[in-house]
């Protein structure tokens, strides 16, 4: 079986609240400080200083380890966690890389209760179809990075022949 995230992308859009949403990973027990109002042309961040800016933005791990959020989703601990809520079912899947093992779903645009980014789903309405949509095509098997071809060279590989050449501009000979 050829390995591929097999589920369609899910519309999102960045969030630019000061609040992420994480409504799905649980709720808060108490409201965190707001900014203050602003007129609705004028985004909550342009009117503050930066410290003030940075007081009021939260980030997406801010957010979770706040102490006024309650957690209520599954959220993983350790790397075992991380292995049992992976991509990779064992049997049907043999002999795949490292990486392949431990991908989670959100990565492969399956909707969980988890966010990567800051974003928040689009509504229907919004979503506007597009005529040419982008089609993406490709390599059909990835190359390993443990590959010579692809090996990066490091700073003891010599970077010409050695021996004798000759120079662009005159053309004479010069060792290196």
């Amino acid at each position: 079986m050829h390995w591929k995230c097999l589920s369609s992308p899910i519309n999102r859009e960045r969030n630019d609240d000061y609040l992420p949403n994480i409504d799905g990973e649980g709720c808060y027990v108490k409201s965190l400080p707001a900014p203050p109002p602003t007129h609705p042309s004028i985004r909550w961040s342009d009117v503050l200083c930066p410290n003030e800016r940075v007081f009021y933005h939260q980030t997406l791990s801010s957010a979770r380890k706040a102490a006024k959020f309650l957690v209520q989703a599954p959220i993983p601990r350790d790397s075992l966690d991380i292995h049992l809520a992976a991509e990779y079912d064992q049997t049907e899947q043999l002999f795949k890389g490292r990486n392949q093992v431990v991908l989670q779903k959100e990565t492969c645009n399956v909707p969980t209760f988890r966010r990567l980014r800051n974003t928040r789903d689009l509504s229907p309405e919004k979503i506007i179809p597009l005529k040419h949509p982008l089609q993406i095509g490709g390599l059909v098997e990835k190359a390993s990075p443990n590959s010579v071809k692809l090996m990066n060279t490091g700073p003891h590989t010599p970077l010409t022949n050695p021996g004798y050449s000759r120079q662009t501009g005159d053309g004479n000979f010069f060792n290196y």
